[in-house]
């Protein structure tokens, strides 16, 4: 237990402390209690125990606020994720809970510390301005470049504070998802009776979530500046969705026409980056739906989808 809570006290804490690696630690902070306790018995009492040392360090260490912040977001996600462990939930729910649960719990945080959704926004701002300008310092005492003109900065931190409820979704789920692969890849194999994730290469997300992705789009053409920003957030998001599915037929045929895992990670990093072929491959994973690039559906008696005729 208290190896648990020590670990993931600190890797919170690498988190403000580390300029890069801090950020790696910072993904993997649920990861130590999930391991100590997610379906094992007394599953709770080891959660609660582990979590409230945990919390006690980081208040000893970095203050009570600290504590706080760590206990609205990382601990919230630790809760859920165990809870739902123990249930034996889909790993797709788990992530749902536990990102809905973080940003409502986190969300109320932030607006109790600024005291409005505008004050929020610009204190966002200022800690993005803030953590650009100490990433410029470094870069140019590294003799890496004298760094951007203050318009396109300015036009750069507008946009991310404008997205920004869009990329808190998206790195809580991809937090939440880390921890999930890190315990099922090293303890859940031989603490749960079902598997918590299939072949990924096979995943698909759920039909209803195109309704979702075309109310969006459509939610951008709104006269309403609040509707058109939160359809932007929801396209974002449900897009990113879909990336991951066209991720996933992406490395089926990698696997199919046996093509080296670095070789495989390579190209995905490459796709991730440029942002035409991010497009392309979520564009595949929304027609995958008509065409079944997998053929995971059982053929059909009449030919109904793209699929029977390729």
């Amino acid at each position: 237990m208290i190896r648990a809570a020590a670990l993931t006290a600190a890797f919170f804490l690498a988190g403000g402390a580390l300029p890069f690696v801090g950020i790696l630690l910072t993904l993997l902070v649920p990861a130590p209690i999930l391991a100590y306790s997610a379906a094992r018995p007394d599953a709770k009492w080891r959660m609660a125990s582990a979590l409230a040392l945990a919390l006690t360090l980081v208040a000893l260490v970095a203050g009570t606020m600290a504590a706080v912040g760590y206990a609205a977001t990382f601990g919230v996600a630790t809760v859920v994720m165990c809870l739902m462990l123990e249930r034996e939930r889909s790993f797709e729910s788990i992530v749902l809970a536990a990102t809905a649960a973080v940003l409502i719990a986190g969300g109320a945080l932030l607006l109790a510390v600024s005291g409005s959704p505008l004050a929020l926004a610009n204190m966002v701002h200022d800690a993005l301005a803030a953590g650009m300008a100490r990433s410029e310092q470094f870069y140019q005492t590294l003799g890496m470049g004298s760094g951007i003109d203050a318009q396109s900065r300015e036009q750069m931190l507008d946009l991310v504070v404008r997205l920004s409820p869009a990329i808190a979704v998206m790195s809580t789920a991809f937090t939440v998802t880390i921890n999930l692969l890190f315990f099922w890849r090293w303890f859940g194999k031989h603490r749960l009776s079902v598997p918590l994730f299939g072949d990924l290469a096979l995943w698909h997300a759920q039909e209803w979530v195109i309704w979702l992705l075309l109310a969006s789009g459509f939610g951008l053409f709104l006269p309403i500046a609040s509707l058109r920003a939160v359809a932007m957030d929801t396209f974002i998001c449900t897009a990113a969705i879909y990336f991951c599915q066209g991720a996933a037929i992406a490395t089926y045929y990698f696997r199919m026409l046996a093509v080296p895992v670095a070789i495989r990670g390579i190209i995905l990093c490459v796709v991730m980056l440029q942002p035409v072929l991010a497009v392309l491959v979520c564009v595949m994973g929304v027609f995958d739906m008509w065409v079944d690039f997998r053929r995971l559906k059982p053929p059909g008696r009449e030919a109904g989808t793209f699929g029977d005729f390729l």
